[in-house]
């Protein structure tokens, strides 16, 4: 299937349409030399759009048999392949010369000094001198953070800290790459030392937007030639090789429509296990639930994957003696893909009448159909539906309404056409049991003069549990074994992939594929790369859409978020029978799973087992399970997309996992968490040049920490996701000079910011630029541990005893210059600060600019002196806030919502909450306007805020208070709809709240009164023992006390509830429950659990309302309440 290829291959025309825009211009190329170059990508470009609109065709409208035609669809989809290497590798090459383009000795962007760049230089050849150069290797104290925990705390290489400022191993952002034969080189160190330091200029989020053609490399413009030649050859060879009629007679094959062909006759006796479905089914369909009465339409769909058997219970009914004689006419039709309402109609017709109609437009038909059901009773089943248009099955119906009463049975293998039709629920149908599933097959292969051999008997168990349950492949398997006794046959189908038997290729696969060809091609993409997870494994829905994100494939814009339509597309496959829920993972039917194998080819691999393994020349995607083993290439140059490891952790082991980045230098994605990769994957990585998407976390077992990224990723412009980084004041920390290139991430991490000794480094990073940049969190903690690395802690030793003692000092940069250096692109999503210490804030938070900002973690170092929040107020957008840990801060004043007279605050906020806010005391400041939108408020241990301004926001729904031991009262007339307070250890009083549904109270040890509550439904109390008083409340349904509670509360609370409906209580210290037939009339379930010392339940005998009631462990209570049990619950 071509379904990645030809999305492949229209990504690479966009992408090099755009890149020749300037020569298409008229841009002025620099010499006749590069002509050949511009031509050959031209040529690649218009070949590529032929390519493209090919594979579409054949992949939406075309049924592919001919091995001509596969072969053909193959070498198209290598080709498309291939031209996206040369698209992106060109591309990559123009930024990279673009790059090195930049005059020589020109200033650096951030403004470092003259003085420290000569130091850098000077630093840089002395490492490169004593080192070896090799990606991975300790140049000397790295990342920018000159310093170690051991000198931390007075001593300081003062002269190592100025030279050294910015340097790092000789892999990162200072090196000047090259390109030769397609691999990343460096220059030497003469050539960095010629350019004046930094070479590698920062550019802006599209890496360059000069309108300048960039000449074609030789290595590329071949490429390119070779591809469009290949092209021009598999035109020609399939001018002059194909057969056609001259050659002879074409024999047609008949296609999966024309065999599946359905009627209403079935062979009732041949049907297993399908008597209680038929049973529930009929009475679905003659209950008349869900009937239009209007129209007297009722409408039942029957839904389930391929092969289950919805044909055969629609025939099973259709055939009922019960049905036929409630019904005047009955009429069976198959549907199929094409829901043409003219030709239904027409089926319809001459399946009532028994003649051919002559007529030919709708409306006589519709006409004559009319006629003939008008005030009759019908029955139609509509088999193998497809169709997913409202207003297809509008007009379909529009002459039934003629009819005095119609029945429409639909069969559908898709929910959204049997929500389409159905007026009442529909019936899904479900697989059949195992039992069943023997019975099936012992019916299909002997007869009753002919037994199983016992044997074949147990080989045959074992095939029926590889048809997992599904009749169609039980059925067809079974019939190539009938009669057969030689053991080997038996055993050749049990080894066998079901799509290597000739049967199941001929009459499974087709049946189940029909339901991927009527998918539209962004689900057949998402579809077919389900086949990189193991069969049978419960699939989670993130790791899905996460698997489905790596490899491109969910296609949104700017306004939706990919995780929502990963979702979405999640759903329709469950809706469409490729997935089933089961408590909430999704589930692949073994054969589907095959479906998805088969369509799959040779494109995507799954990398398993404890036997080496040569890797398919032709994969391109490929996933890592459980394995340890060694694995292969045949050539030196394979065209691996992605690796992304699916295993536990810890079971996914390649012994000679550096195979992988020596052969495979065009990867895309690198996912390889908690597996051994991790370890060679350093030694190569700035090699990856077209690398996108990079995650990884190593296995180690004394491992402390999630793994760093590696050195060395500043050449990979294009990375879109990269590891967490952690910056450390060793030699082995990464430098965040080396992200300044990188602006298509979408997301960055960072932490240990804390132990950033040289601001150049933050200033470099450039995140201004980085405009598809959505989540950015930074981490402003310290190392507490040391560098347990053996190279790192050997280096900085020697860097150590080289310098005196009395350069050495202390040396830290403010946590607000850190931010200050790290202002990120107006387009930001979301930002979380973490480890800061708040005293003042750098001047881009919480500017108005930020129109794209809906979500801020804002957390504290604990107790830092003048400590303050931000104003934050001015963010149009902001949708969620949370502030941690800024346990000095004492008031909260005007400045919070804005710092612009007249400016109303925050709002979009929906979402606020506060944690740990200690020493808070007062919040005030607040004006009419301010949080609009606010529905959420959560506050949780703030100590001594004596009051919430709870009447200032208009919008609140929920309150949630948790450890707020100022807070004494609740006042009056809150408009908020759900509260929730926990170990609040002052509380004594609720005062009335009207608009109030639903209230829990839990650890409220001083609570004394809870007001009147007209709307509250439910109430939950828990260890409130001193809460005696309960005011009215006459819609509450739901009551649940445990815990520490007193006799009084519940004789307040219980006094009077019309509408109280469940009552649960579980309590050592409550002695009497007072339960009165007329002061609780729709009492309906009672539980008494663990009530010790409970001796007296007034009136409970006595209840005629109660449909369950439970009493367990209530050891004081008399024996006839005790055994009152209506119904138990466990």
């Amino acid at each position: 299937m071509a379904v990645l290829a030809s999305m492949a291959v229209k990504w690479a025309v966009h992408k090099l349409s755009s890149l020749l825009a300037p020569a298409r211009l008229g841009t002025t190329v620099a010499s006749s030399s590069v002509t050949p170059g511009l031509e050959d990508l031209q040529m690649l470009e218009r070949t590529m759009r032929r390519i493209h609109a090919t594979l579409v065709d054949a992949e939406e409208h075309w049924n592919i048999r001919e091995e001509s035609a596969k072969l053909r669809l193959r070498e198209l989809k290598e080709i498309a392949y291939g031209a996206e290497d040369v698209v992106e590798e060109y591309e990559y090459e123009m930024n990279r010369l673009r790059l090195e383009g930049q005059p020589a000795g020109s200033a650096s962007p951030v403004g470092a000094n003259n003085s420290n760049r000569k130091r850098k230089q000077a630093m840089t050849k002395a490492r490169w001198r004593n080192g070896d150069g090799q990606d991975g290797g300790i140049a000397g104290i790295g990342g920018g953070n000159c310093g170690v925990d051991q000198v931390r705390s007075g001593k300081r290489m003062q002269e190592a800290s100025t030279a050294a400022c910015g340097q790092h191993r000789f892999t990162g952002a200072d090196k000047v790459h090259s390109i030769q034969g397609g691999a990343v080189g460096r220059s030497a160190a003469a050539t960095h030392e010629g350019r004046g330091g930094v070479a590698a200029v920062p550019v802006n989020d599209e890496h360059f937007t000069e309108a300048e053609f960039v000449p074609v490399p030789n290595e590329l413009a071949l490429r390119a030639r070779e591809l469009t030649k290949r092209f021009d050859e598999m035109k020609l060879y399939y001018k002059h090789f194909s057969l056609s009629d001259n050659d002879g007679e074409r024999r047609i094959i008949p296609d999966i429509h024309s065999m599946r062909q359905t009627s209403h006759f079935v062979d009732e006796m041949s049907i297993v296990g399908r008597e209680s479905d038929k049973e529930t089914v009929i009475q679905k369909l003659m209950s008349g639930h869900g009937s239009n009465n209007a129209s007297h339409i009722s409408v039942l769909a029957i839904v389930g994957m391929g092969g289950l058997g919805k044909t055969t219970m629609a025939q099973l009914v259709y055939k009922d003696l019960t049905t036929c004689q409630l019904f005047d006419i009955h009429a069976w039709v198959y549907v199929s893909e094409s829901f043409d309402s003219k030709n239904l109609t027409k089926k319809i017709v001459g399946s009532i009448t028994k003649e051919s109609s002559n007529l030919s437009e709708l409306d006589d038909l519709q006409d004559k159909l009319a006629q003939v059901i008008c005030n009759k009773r019908c029955l139609f089943v509509l088999d193998d539906v497809w169709n997913e248009r409202r207003d297809c099955w509008e007009t379909f119906c529009k002459p039934l309404l003629a009819a005095q009463k119609c029945k429409i049975l639909v069969t559908t293998r898709n929910e959204t056409v049997a929500r389409l039709v159905q007026t009442m629920p529909h019936f899904t149908m479900d697989y059949l049991s195992p039992d069943e599933s023997w019975e099936l097959f012992e019916q299909t292969v002997s007869d009753q003069e002919y037994a199983i051999p016992g044997n074949l008997a147990e080989i045959g168990k074992k095939i029926v549990e590889k048809c997992d349950r599904l009749p169609l492949a039980i059925k067809t398997i079974g019939s190539m074994l009938r009669y057969e006794t030689d053991e080997r046959r038996w055993i050749d189908v049990l080894e066998s992939e079901l799509w290597h038997l000739d049967k199941a290729q001929h009459e499974i696969l087709p049946a189940l594929e029909l339901s991927y060809k009527n998918m539209p091609i962004h689900l057949k993409r998402c579809f077919v790369a389900l086949c990189l997870f193991p069969k049978d494994c419960p699939l989670e829905e993130s790791d899905i859409i996460r698997l489905w994100k790596f490899l491109d494939i969910i296609q949104g814009d700017a306004t939706n978020n990919e995780d929502e339509i990963g979702s979405r597309y999640f759903d329709e496959l469950v809706q469409r029978s490729f997935l089933q829920l089961f408590f909430g993972s999704g589930i692949m039917h073994d054969l589907i799973h095959d479906l998805a194998c088969h369509l799959s080819g040779n494109e995507f691999f799954r990398l398993e087992g404890d036997k080496p393994v040569q890797i398919p020349q032709n994969t391109r995607f490929m996933s890592i399970l459980e394995c340890d083993t060694y694995v292969q290439f045949s050539a030196a140059s394979h065209p691996m997309w992605a690796i992304i490891v699916l295993g536990r952790e810890g079971y996914s082991k390649v012994r000679n996992s550096e195979q992988f980045f020596q052969h495979c230098k065009n990867l895309r994605v690198l996912s390889i968490d908690y597996s051994n990769l991790c370890e060679a994957l350093p030694r190569y990585i700035s090699g990856l040049k077209l690398l996108r998407h990079l995650e990884l976390t190593a296995n180690r077992d004394d491992l402390e920490e999630p793994e760093n990224a590696p050195s060395g990723i500043d050449v990979l412009i294009n990375l879109h996701t990269l590891p967490n980084i952690h910056i450390r004041r060793c030699a082995c920390s990464f430098n965040l000079r080396e992200l300044r290139n990188l602006n298509k991430i979408r997301e960055l991490r960072v932490s240990g910011l804390g132990d950033l000794s040289c601001i150049e480094d933050a200033k470099e990073v450039q995140l201004i630029s980085k405009r598809h940049l959505g989540l950015l969190e930074l981490d402003l903690s310290y190392e507490e541990h040391e560098c347990v690395e053996e190279q790192c802690r050997s280096m900085l030793q020697l860097e150590l005893e080289s310098i005196d003692e009395e350069m050495l000092e202390p040396e830290y940069v403010s946590h607000k210059e850190i931010l200050e250096s790290l202002r990120p692109h107006k387009g930001l999503k979301k930002l979380i600060i973490k480890e800061y210490d708040c005293q003042s804030y750098p001047r881009w938070l919480g500017n108005a600019s930020f129109s794209y900002l809906t979500e801020i973690v804002i957390s504290g170092r604990g107790w830092v002196r003048q400590q303050r929040v931000p104003t934050l107020g001015e963010l149009p957008f902001l949708k969620s806030l949370k502030i941690r840990s800024i346990c000095s801060v004492e008031h909260i004043g005007r400045e919070f919502c804005s710092l612009v007279p007249g400016n109303k605050g925050f709002p979009s906020l929906t979402s606020l909450e506060f944690v740990y806010m200690a020493g808070w005391t007062e919040w005030s400041g607040l004006d009419d306007g301010d949080f609009p939108c606010l529905q959420t408020l959560s506050m949780t241990t703030s100590l001594r805020l004596r009051h919430l301004p709870l009447d200032r926001f208009p919008s609140l729904d929920t309150v949630t208070l948790n450890v707020c031991d100022g807070i004494k009262t609740i006042p009056a007339g809150g408009t908020f709809k759900k509260l929730c307070i926990s170990r609040c250890a002052v509380l004594h009083t609720i005062s009335a709240q009207p608009s109030l549904q639903e209230l829990e109270l839990k650890h409220c040890p001083k609570l004394h009164e809870v007001g009147s509550m007209p709307n509250v439904i439910r109430l939950n109390i828990h260890e409130c023992p001193n809460l005696s008083t309960v005011g009215s409340l006459p819609e509450l349904t739901t009551v649940s006390a445990t815990g520490a509670l007193a006799d009084g509360m519940l004789f307040s609370l219980l006094d009077y509830l019309p509408r109280l409906k469940s009552l649960y209580v579980s309590s050592g210290t409550v002695t009497r429950i007072p339960l009165e037939q007329q002061r609780l009339p729709s009492l309906a379930a009672l539980q008494l659990w663990s009530c010790a010392n409970l001796q007296y339940c007034d009136g409970l005998a006595g209840f005629t309302s109660l449909s369950t009631v439970n009493i367990w462990e209530c050891p004081l209570l008399p024996s006839v309440l005790q055994d009152l049990h209506k119904v138990h619950v466990d």
